[in-house]
This record gives structure tokens, C-alpha cells and sequence, in this order.
């Protein structure tokens, strides 16, 4: 059965080889990169469109009170003067020039939210063109990993056949160990005994485990947890 086992491991080593090449692969890397480069617009996207709708409704709001102050201004220009005390054009004075104050303060700031404004809205396109750039990248780099992942398609299938077969072969509870470490990605799960020490690890086995490994020829690292191994010439 560890003759079978081990056997098994070396054929699914192609296989964790083949994986880590599709995983590393540069297509790949940069497909997660244009993921998130895409995700990031997309969300940027989002917080400027709020932004720029803020922005807009306090524009209108100033402009409307902009308006209200030059409809007043322009009504003061129909008042009668002629008959008013000293004191009340004094009053009207007053009341106009703070009028005109208010309206320039006004105009300013709707100056300065029109610059605003606009500059939101170069960043929105600016941040929509980045958008649209990186998802083109992704389309090219994703078609390129599947081209890369298409040609180790017939190789990954050729080893998954194999192992099949060898299944058959292995105790069932050893390869049940053996599947659930490789869903753990630890990589080799056998190893050989080195020095009376774990292959992986190199953690020392006492004595009274190194006994019950020679009687076993298996055991689990008490470190690693990888199943420790000793060939019959051992």
C-alpha cells in the first residue's frame, strides 16, 4: 500500500507543478490585476457621481438664491427716493449695498463650485477611460491564461486518469488523509524519515515513536502533521 502511495504522490507532483504554473503564471497575475484595477474604477466611479450630484444640487441652490438677490437689487431700483427721510435711504443704502455684497459673495462661490463641477466631471471620464483600459487588458491577458490553461488541459486529465487508476490500490483511509492535507496545500504529505527526523520539518522523533514508526512504517509528524514514512530497507 505505500509502495502504491507513494507512487501516487510522485504522479500528483505533475500535477501541484502544473497547478502552481497556472496559479504563477503572468496571464494570470495580471488578470487579478485588471480585476482589481476594474473594481476600483468601478467604485471610484460611484463616489465621484455622488460627489458631482452634491455638487450640482449646491450649485442650483446658490444660483436660485443668486437670482432671489438680483430680483430684489432690481426692485430697489423702482423704490421712490425722493420722499424718504435722511435716515431711511440711510436704511436703503445699506440694505442695498449688503445686497451687493451678498451677490458677489454669491457669485463667487457658484465660481468656484462651476470649477468644481468641472473638474469632478474630467475626473469621472478620466477614471471611466482607466475603466474601460483595464477591462480590455483583462479581456487579452484572460484569453491568453486560457490558451495557457487550455494546453495543460490534456496533460492535467492524462494524470487525473492515472491517479484514478491508482486509487484503487491504496487504502482507503490513507488516501482519504492524504486528499484532505492536499485541499490544506501541504506539499508532500509522505515524506521520508531523514536522521530519525521528519523529512519537512526535520523535527527529532523520540524514541519510543521512532519504534512504533518501524513497526507501522507510517506515522503522523506530532509538528507538521505530514505522515512520516520508513521503506522496508530502512
Amino acid at each position: 500500500m505505500l509502495k502504491e502511495m507513494l507512487q501516487y504522490q510522485k504522479m500528483d507532483a505533475s500535477l501541484v507543478k502544473i497547478e502552481q504554473e497556472l496559479e504563477n503564471s503572468e496571464s494570470k497575475r495580471v488578470v487579478n490585476q485588471m480585476v482589481e484595477q476594474v473594481r476600483s474604477a468601478q467604485n471610484k466611479l460611484v463616489s465621484i457621481e455622488r460627489s458631482a450630484s452634491q455638487l450640482i444640487a449646491d450649485y442650483e441652490k446658490l444660483k436660485q438664491e443668486f437670482e432671489e438677490a438680483s430680483r430684489k437689487l432690481d426692485n430697489a431700483k423702482n423704490v421712490d427716493y425722493s420722499a424718504m427721510s435722511e435716515s431711511a435711504l440711510r436704511d436703503s443704502s445699506t440694505k442695498i449695498n449688503q445686497q451687493i455684497a451678498s451677490m458677489l459673495s454669491l457669485n463667487k462661490e457658484i465660481t468656484r463650485l462651476s470649477k468644481r463641477i468641472v473638474s469632478t466631471l474630467n475626473e469621472f471620464e478620466t477614471t471611466k477611460q482607466s475603466g474601460v483600459l483595464a477591462k480590455k487588458k483583462y479581456n487579452e491577458s484572460m484569453a491568453k491564461y486560457d490558451k495557457f490553461a487550455s494546453d495543460k488541459t490534456h496533460k492535467i486529465e492524462e494524470i487525473k486518469a492515472e491517479l484514478k487508476k491508482l486509487e484503487q490500490q491504496i487504502d482507503p483511509k490513507m488516501l482519504e488523509r492524504y486528499k484532505v492535507m492536499r485541499k490544506e496545500h501541504k506539499f508532500p504529505i509522505f515524506v521520508p524519515l531523514v536522521n530519525n527526523c521528519c523529512g519537512v520539518c526535520a523535527m527529532q522523533l523520540p524514541n519510543a515513536r521512532l519504534d512504533l514508526l518501524k513497526k507501522n512504517r507510517v506515522l503522523e509528524c506530532e509538528n507538521c502533521h505530514r505522515m512520516i514514512y520508513i521503506h522496508d530497507a530502512d
